[in-house]
């Protein structure tokens, strides 16, 4: 279900539904999937609230189960926080001594497919004879760092003839990612919910 969902998330999706309750006629999956399909259920604003409660009970049981995720996620993205810190000073001076602009973007218009990625976890000459050739190659830099807690995670798309995105490397962690299947499952609800409203 990739395309409609991270191949995580479906796990979770599965999980969610495994526990339902029997009498109930509609699983995550089948709503999410197809949310036309139920928009005439009698009640299906509030069984679309009780699947989003139930969804995030779901991976709040799971979050308690997982104490050691939760130490490594703080050594991680402590360290990505320092490293992102590190490289957006550079980046930054670089691109004001290229006279490039840096913005911050709420979003850009994107091919994913058609951008190099390049994911780091240390800086050294290399690294900054890489920005410097990205910088200066570039016609603009977006800064697409995000944050978890109070710790920053770097990532910055250089556009030019191509594109490039440099992105401070995370360890993949279950966490993480169980809290990422949360955010996405709660938005393909809500957008379930308006979908259904609209009709």
């Amino acid at each position: 279900m990739a395309e409609l969902w991270t191949d995580f998330t479906d796990a979770i999706i599965s999980g969610i539904d495994a526990g339902a309750k029997p009498g109930d006629k509609i699983t995550l999956r089948e709503l999410l999937t197809d949310p036309a399909k139920f928009a005439k259920e009698p009640d299906i604003q509030n069984k679309i609230k009780n699947m989003k409660e139930a969804s995030d009970g779901y991976v709040d049981q799971r979050i308690k189960e997982m104490s050691s995720a939760e130490k490594a996620l703080e050594d991680s993205v402590a360290k990505a926080d320092t490293l992102s810190a590190q490289l957006g000073q550079s980046i930054s001076v670089k691109a004001m001594q290229n006279k490039v602009p840096m913005i911050k973007p709420v979003a850009v218009d994107r091919d994913l497919t058609r951008e190099e990625r390049i994911l780091i976890n240390a800086i050294d000459t290399n690294v900054n004879a890489l920005i410097d050739k990205l910088v200066s190659n570039s016609t603009m830099v977006a800064d697409f760092s995000t944050s978890y807690k109070n710790y920053r995670i770097g990532e910055w798309l250089f556009s030019g003839p191509k594109n490039y995105v440099l992105s401070v490397y995370l360890e993949r962690n279950e966490l993480l990612l169980m809290q990422g299947s949360r955010a996405e499952i709660d938005a393909l609800l809500d957008a379930a919910a308006n979908f259904v409203r609209g009709l």
